[in-house]
């Protein structure tokens, strides 16, 4: 019997995710400090890199995941991981804010969502049916671990020792992709299980017909935009992650005014352990038949304490401590989103079903971290900024409650596809 390669594609997820997420996006706190000092930025405008990048990449969004859904994952992986490269490549000969944006909101948007974990779900969703929630928890873990390593990684090894400038940092990362990860996706990536002769949870494949109908039915798009599970599961995401995102991206900041601007990185980073264990521990919770809404929920619910903690903190490892608690509330919104639009929408449409609500959740995560920014410059602090996120949170508590259980909704629907 041959090895059943599920388990294998999980690591290779991890890893695609680490890097995916780690250059474009969990290092850019520590780079927007330099940049803000070298182009002479206004707080305001060095925060918009962000939501410039998940605005572009929420318009890719309906369309990888449609691409995801009729297409091989292994090809469009590929060719998320050549132009990445080449974009970050590219960073290294920008002369200014301008043309920084440019790149950095367009094709590293577009490369990092052709390769990123809407992509790597997709994968891991192709391989497992019994322990997907586990599975697509396990995978999520890169993009949290890449939150502890790359800050650290930036500020202390490549900024502090080998004292590379920003550019030349974005270089490093962009040779290393194009030479290196993206030749080893394509010779060890594996689309779905009957390419060598596999069947989902393992085992060797005897009905090809019988594995297709295990994957579920397809969701014309049309039906997506009538279902309301679809709009509730989009608008508690939009909160849970926009509040994510803009603590992430104003947290350096927020160290700095402290005064722990030495310990920013590492305060940073400590969300992203906990962050790691959160995804796994709620995988399995659901995994495990825990009602999926009261597991959202409890994520809810700790990473809202993280939110109220922030501003007492009169220590750096007061707010380290305060961040790693946040963090594992936050960090299992991206696998809770992933099982819940896969076991909603099946795994046939989930590129489809969770593509198409990114430009919705952009919306909401495009007011967040501006917003913290706007408030902070009137207000002189970030107290009522915080409070805000926090409100945000609790409201997506009560949201999820809306929904039907997946198995509900589909037994509803399924005569309209």
């Amino acid at each position: 019997m041959n090895t059943f390669f599920g388990w294998r594609m999980v690591a290779i997820a991890i890893a695609i995710d680490f890097f995916a997420v780690g250059f474009a996006f969990q290092s850019y706190p520590v780079i927007q400090l330099h940049l803000e000092k070298e182009l002479n930025l206004s707080r305001f405008v060095t925060t918009l890199s962000i939501p410039i990048f998940m605005m572009c990449s929420a318009l890719f969004f309906p369309i990888v995941g449609r691409l995801l859904d009729k297409y091989s994952v292994k090809k469009i992986i590929v060719w998320g991981g050549f132009i990445y490269s080449l974009s970050l490549i590219a960073l290294y000969f920008s002369v200014n804010y301008f043309t920084f944006i440019i790149i950095y909101g367009l094709p590293i948007a577009l490369g990092a969502t052709l390769m990123g974990n809407l992509a790597t779900s997709k994968l891991v969703s192709s391989w497992f049916e019994k322990q997907a929630g586990r599975a697509l928890g396990i995978a999520a873990v890169g993009v949290s671990f890449a939150g502890f390593i790359f800050p650290n990684f930036v500020q202390y090894f490549l900024m502090d020792i080998l004292l590379l400038e920003w550019r030349e940092v974005y270089l490093v990362f962009g040779l290393f992709l194009l030479v290196i990860i993206t030749p080893l996706i394509y010779l060890v990536v594996i689309d779905k299980p009957g390419d060598v002769n596999q069947e989902i949870d393992g085992g060797i494949e005897t009905d090809n017909t019988q594995q297709d109908e295990s994957i579920g039915v397809e969701w014309e798009i049309r039906d997506l935009l009538k279902n309301r599970n679809f709009w509730i599961l989009t608008a508690v995401f939009s909160l849970q992650f926009s509040s994510m995102m803009a603590i992430l991206a104003h947290l350096t900041f927020y160290a700095s005014e402290r005064g722990w601007a030495d310990q920013a990185a590492f305060i940073f980073g400590m969300y992203a352990i906990p962050a790691m264990l959160s995804k796994v521990v709620f995988g399995w919770l659901v995994e495990k038949k825990l009602d999926p809404r009261m597991a959202v929920s409890i994520s809810l619910v700790f990473q809202a304490i993280g939110l109220l903690l922030i501003t007492v903190t009169q220590t750096p490892t007061q707010l380290a401590f305060v961040i790693a608690l946040f963090g594992f509330g936050g960090g299992a919104g991206l696998p809770m989103s992933n099982i819940l639009f896969r076991n909603t929408f099946t795994p046939k449409s989930f590129g489809t079903s969770r593509g198409l609500s990114q430009p919705f959740i952009f919306l909401f995560q495009a007011i967040g971290t501006p917003g913290v920014a706007l408030i902070f410059q009137y207000y002189g602090n970030y107290d009522n900024a915080f409070l805000m996120l926090t409100v945000m949170v609790v409201l997506a508590i009560f949201i999820i409650w809306l929904m039907k259980k997946p198995q509900e909704d589909l037994a509803s629907n399924s005569s309209i596809n």
